[in-house]
């Protein structure tokens, strides 16, 4: 069962793939991510010009027009998308989704296609889920350092040793290499906790993708039991004409 658990999530893995690099080749990779580039470069330009202007106006006409432009960006993504995959948008009816949950739907419509090609069923599909529930770790107990009053104590040390630090003789020349380093070391830490929280989240996106396989499965189960009955029930009609001689 664990084989199976693995094999689903190197799926949902390659599922979430969207650009891949043979489809894009196919469709010519890039006439297809030209429009995409383009306004890519303008936003990383208007980026550049953000403390240029000395008037007041500058910074704000620079940002409005940044958020143009990535609107104009993740359009040309998604029209990029639709024409990649066309009859992945038209089976479930993506283009009429939110532009934000367009890319989950697309990569759910990839995964419930290679859900197929192994021949997985409803039954196999919610034994999998099922079993992938026991491999979480269980929540874990109220922890020390999540007490009010130790969160007091750390908050008065950060700021003891801030004030420590700006009476030092090296704050003043470097003091721009410390906040540098500082934000390094929390952008760092932050990637990796990022990390983690995705790698827990992605275990419950693949139980829904999971569920909404196994629905889907299961319908098209029965909608193709119901049309194998309907010639059998044209060909012998319920009831038996009254025989008269």
């Amino acid at each position: 069962m664990h084989k199976h658990w693995s094999q689903i999530k190197q799926l949902y893995i390659e599922s979430n793939r969207v650009f891949s690099y043979p489809r894009l080749k196919s469709y010519g990779r890039w006439r297809a991510l030209g429009p995409a580039l383009g306004v890519l470069g303008l936003i990383i330009a208007l980026s550049g010009t953000l403390f240029i202007f000395n008037h007041p106006v500058g910074p704000v006409a620079c940002v409005t027009g940044i958020a143009l432009a990535m609107i104009v960006f993740f359009r040309s993504v998604d029209k990029l998308l639709a024409r990649l995959y066309p009859c992945e948008y038209e089976q479930y009816d993506i283009a009429q989704q939110r532009l934000s949950e367009r890319v989950d739907y697309l990569a759910y419509a990839l995964f419930i296609q290679r859900i197929k090609a192994l021949g997985y069923t409803p039954a196999r599909l919610e034994a999998i889920s099922e079993y992938s529930e026991t491999l979480s770790q269980p929540p874990k107990p109220f922890l020390i350092n999540q007490h009010f009053m130790t969160m007091i104590m750390i908050s008065i040390l950060v700021s003891l040793f801030s004030a420590y630090l700006q009476k030092t003789s090296s704050w003043s020349t470097q003091a721009l290499e410390y906040i540098l380093t500082a934000v390094a070391m929390t952008f760092v830490l932050g990637l990796v906790l990022d990390g983690f929280r995705v790698t827990q989240t992605r275990d419950g996106r693949i139980r829904r993708y999971l569920k909404r396989a196994s629905i889907e499965l299961t319908h098209e189960a029965n909608a193709q039991a119901a049309l194998s009955e309907t010639p059998e029930t044209l060909t012998h009609p319920v009831g038996n004409a009254t025989h008269t001689g």
